[in-house]
């Protein structure tokens, strides 16, 4: 245990290859998280909901459904950092994962210290997050944030987002109408992920419009060509 006596973070690694589970185990066990393995996704998304972990290590290739529905349920329904791992390295795959909530991309081979690397730094944003923010509330205009509850809210109308959206228009928000480039956005809200195609932001963007415009909401998310975005309120 760390010494400011907090319990370790828990991560759950989602793994049907018993040989790389036991080898990513090991080594996040030795880092100090508190880890629990599922070796199917159905197993995988009933362990989410009673574990409740800060990370998930999710293979993509499991031998009962496809990882990548399996980090769409999860995206959607626990505030969980999504590491996919993956054989696979081609753009498709990894604009597909990010899309549907992932975090990061981890491709096989890798080494110990790389995914142990890669889920300190998830916690430190969350610890940065946390820091930065005691109450969970953020106005934005005739809208309001709630980080407890992932909604965004206006007039007694409340609206989920996935935790990346919930991120992505925290992020624009506190930047108070100043523009943020796609290489800013990613490096905040996707923890600067190597090889990350930026037109993932678009496809979030996208969807936080749609949102918002559900709720007629007053503020605007304004693009600047080739360069990024800004929140108009």
């Amino acid at each position: 245990m760390s010494v400011d006596a907090r319990p370790p973070a828990r991560v759950l690694i989602v793994e049907d290859d018993p040989d790389i589970a036991s080898f990513e185990q090991i080594m996040l066990s030795r880092a100090g998280y508190e880890t629990r393995v599922a070796g199917t996704g159905s197993e995988g998304l009933q362990l989410v909901a009673d574990y409740q972990p800060e990370v998930v290590l999710l293979d993509i290739g499991l031998p009962d459904m496809s990882g990548l529905d399996v980090c769409n349920a999860i995206a959607e329904t626990v505030d969980s950092y999504i590491l996919l791992v993956s054989g696979h390295s081609s753009e498709n795959v990894k604009l597909t994962g990010l899309g549907l909530g992932a975090d990061d991309f981890i491709t096989k081979p890798f080494s110990g210290n790389e995914l142990v690397a890669r889920v300190a730094s998830f916690l430190r944003r969350r610890e940065r997050s946390r820091a930065r923010d005691s109450e969970g509330r953020l106005q934005l205009g005739d809208i309001m944030l709630v980080r407890d509850l992932h909604t965004v809210e206006k007039g007694g109308l409340s609206i989920g987002l996935t935790a990346l959206e919930f991120r992505l228009l925290w992020f624009l928000g506190e930047a108070d109408g100043r523009l943020l480039t796609r290489a800013q956005i990613l490096e905040r809200v996707w923890n600067d992920v190597s090889g990350v195609p930026t037109r993932v932001v678009d496809v979030h963007v996208a969807a936080l419009r749609k949102k918002l415009g559900e709720l007629e909401a007053k503020l605007q998310i304004s693009s600047v060509r080739g360069i990024g975005y800004r929140l108009d309120t």
